[in-house]
């Protein structure tokens, strides 16, 4: 039998042009995952819009995967080493040649479905509810639905993990990237919330948003501009309608979770002042409670730092290289601070580990 040789050029074997493509793809994908911060911050940089929102959204994913398997960690001390630092994503104004998102009235259901306060003596603030709540048991269980935007990434899942380990808790994590409550037009999430919570019947939800809100607003024929007092009382009719449509719902408490510091200085004041209202909102509101994280996740001065020590005295990486989400250290950093109140507010604190 003989044995058929494959072709040569030169005396050097060819290679199939499968094999070539599928290396290329596999080569590609390896420098896109090692690259991956720096391509989201790239995208972040981006003016507001459908390009943007495309590219934050497929990078933040992969960014967040690259972390969580440690592929960022060449790159990062390569720059280390040449003295270089990330840069943390500025707010994220419209550009100026983009359209201000137009608002609709608020309660409308004509849409389709798709900081902490200055006061930083404490890391809470909240108003305790009037209603009284039952005490969850591992044959009734409390039902807990998580929702926000990207913050909600590793936090989510963070909460629910410790959640589950009480053996007194179901729950959901219901994120998207990129949205929030001005870019109803993106993901409208008052309609997403009066369409899920018959199916869901939550006793309580927590509700992390705000990232991705400084943009600009078109209210009354009017355009507003982020953090000025005219847009920061629209931004707060937003914030009472996700909270009236989550007690209209039928949840007994709502969960409101403030930003942290960031370490861009303008982004940390944008977020002072969302804080603000998601405080001031939710004091009207006697079963919303508003969770403070602004004060757990600054450092020993106050200041923003990317690295904080545990209670066991560890020093780990709280914060991604944008500046501003959280690593898995960080969403469980926070994940036992929100489940704290919860459980005590529930009466299963003792069921914490």
């Amino acid at each position: 039998m003989t044995t058929r040789r494959r072709p040569t050029i030169d005396g050097r074997r060819q290679v199939p042009a499968g094999f070539v493509l599928i290396t290329g793809i596999i080569a590609l994908g390896l420098a896109t995952l090692l690259n991956a911060g720096s391509l989201l911050e790239t995208a972040q940089r981006q003016p507001v819009g459908a390009v943007r929102s495309v590219a934050v959204g497929v990078m933040e994913p992969l960014a967040g995967f690259s972390e969580l398997v440690r592929l960022d960690r060449p790159r990062q001390l390569f720059e280390q080493a040449l003295g270089r630092e990330h840069e943390s994503p500025e707010p994220e104004p419209a550009a100026p040649d983009e359209d201000p998102v137009v608002l609709r009235p608020v309660g409308s259901d004509d849409a389709d479905d798709p900081a902490t306060t200055p006061d930083a003596s404490s890391t809470t603030s909240t108003t305790r509810a009037a209603a009284s709540v039952e005490t969850p048991t591992p044959t009734d269980p409390m039902f807990l639905w998580i929702i926000g935007d990207s913050f909600m990434e590793l936090f989510g899942p963070a909460l629910q993990n410790d959640a589950f380990d009480t053996d007194v808790v179901e729950s959901e994590v219901d994120f998207r990237f990129i949205s929030g409550l001005v870019r109803s037009d993106f993901f409208d999430w008052p309609a997403h919330i009066r369409s899920r919570m018959p199916e869901l019947q939550p006793d309580a939800v927590v509700v992390m948003f705000g990232g991705n809100d400084g943009q600009p607003m078109v209210h009354d024929g009017e355009t507003l501009e982020p953090d000025t007092p005219e847009w920061l009382e629209v931004y707060a009719e937003l914030v009472g309608e996700a909270m009236d449509e989550i007690l209209a719902g039928g949840a007994s408490r709502v969960y409101w979770v403030g930003l942290p510091i960031m370490r861009d200085d303008q982004f940390t004041e944008r977020v002072i002042g969302f804080n603000e209202v998601y405080r001031d909102e939710a004091a009207e509101r006697p079963d919303v409670v508003y969770v403070s994280s602004f004060e757990l996740f600054a450092d020993d001065s106050g200041e923003y730092s990317t690295y904080l020590r545990t209670e066991d005295g560890d020093l780990l990486e709280m914060r991604f290289p944008d500046g501003a989400h959280f690593t898995w250290p960080g969403a469980y950093r926070l994940s036992d601070h929100v489940l704290g109140i919860i459980a005590e507010d529930w009466g299963f604190a003792d069921r914490l580990g």
